[in-house]
């Protein structure tokens, strides 16, 4: 089953969209992607394979993991850094989230790691990234 959820309007839905549609074209085998406001916490876009995985309770829970690595670079040895990206390896899947839009949203992209590989995700995303 592939869904394509929204909830925002404007240009930040449309760049959002056009990023899932990108990644759907070069990472056939996705099985969930959303586009996450930062500041609100909501989704702004996300498309799923299927209806096991969804991607709306996944919206609080990244957006406070990012705050949280956020606080902890505000430690004096480390002050200066910047998360690119989260990457966490299951033992069938790859999720990976990546802040886009000078950090307004983050990128939570699920991929099956018999699929693909991380190189892989990264370098399609880092391509795409608004």
């Amino acid at each position: 089953m592939k869904k394509n959820k929204r909830n925002a309007a404007g240009a930040t839905c449309s760049s959002a969209e056009t990023l899932i549609q990108h990644l759907l074209r070069e990472l056939p085998s996705l099985v969930a992607v959303a586009v996450i406001d930062t500041g609100s916490s909501k989704m702004v876009a996300a498309y799923t394979a299927t209806p096991k995985f969804d991607p709306y309770k996944l919206t609080g829970r990244s957006t406070a993991l990012f705050r949280g690595l956020r606080r902890m670079l505000a430690a004096p040895w480390l002050q200066g850094q910047q998360v690119t990206d989260l990457v966490v390896v299951l033992d069938e899947q790859l999720h990976y989230l990546r802040p886009v839009g000078q950090g307004r949203q983050i990128v939570y992209l699920v991929v099956r790691l018999a699929d693909t590989n991380m190189s892989l995700v990264r370098d399609v995303l880092r391509r795409h990234a608004f």
